[in-house]
C-alpha cells in the first residue's frame, strides 16, 4: 500500500510542473499626478525601447509612451564608444551623437 502511495505522490508531483501558468502582461495604465509645485503624467505597461540609426548626428523617435522631460531614459551607441545624448519630451526621443551610429533606447520610468 505505501509503494502505491509514493507513486501515486511522486506522478502528482511530476504532472503538478507542467501544468504551470505563464505571467501574463499587465496592461498599460496612465497616472497623473498634480500639486502645487507642479505635476507629472507617466505611462507604464507598455514596451518603450528600439533601435535609432543616426542621421548627420541626429534623430528623433514618435512614440507616445514617452510623456515628458521627468522620463528616465537609457541610451547606448551600439556602433562605436561615442557619447550620446537622449532627451525625451511629450511623445517623441530626441537622439543626438556622432555620424550613423546605431542607438539602442529604453524608457525605464
Amino acid at each position: 500500500m505505501r509503494v502505491i502511495v509514493a507513486i501515486l505522490a511522486l506522478i502528482g508531483t511530476t504532472t503538478a510542473g507542467c501544468f504551470q501558468v505563464q505571467p501574463q502582461p499587465l496592461p498599460a495604465t496612465t497616472m497623473s499626478s498634480w500639486g502645487p509645485a507642479g505635476g507629472f503624467t507617466m505611462s507604464s505597461g507598455s514596451t518603450c525601447s528600439g533601435h535609432a540609426t543616426l542621421t548627420a548626428g541626429q534623430t528623433s523617435v514618435s512614440d507616445p509612451c514617452f510623456t515628458g522631460l521627468d522620463n528616465v531614459v537609457l541610451c547606448t551607441d551600439n556602433s562605436t564608444a561615442s557619447a550620446v545624448q537622449c532627451s525625451p519630451g511629450t511623445g517623441y526621443l530626441a537622439i543626438s551623437g556622432s555620424g550613423s551610429d546605431m542607438i539602442s533606447y529604453s524608457r525605464v520610468k
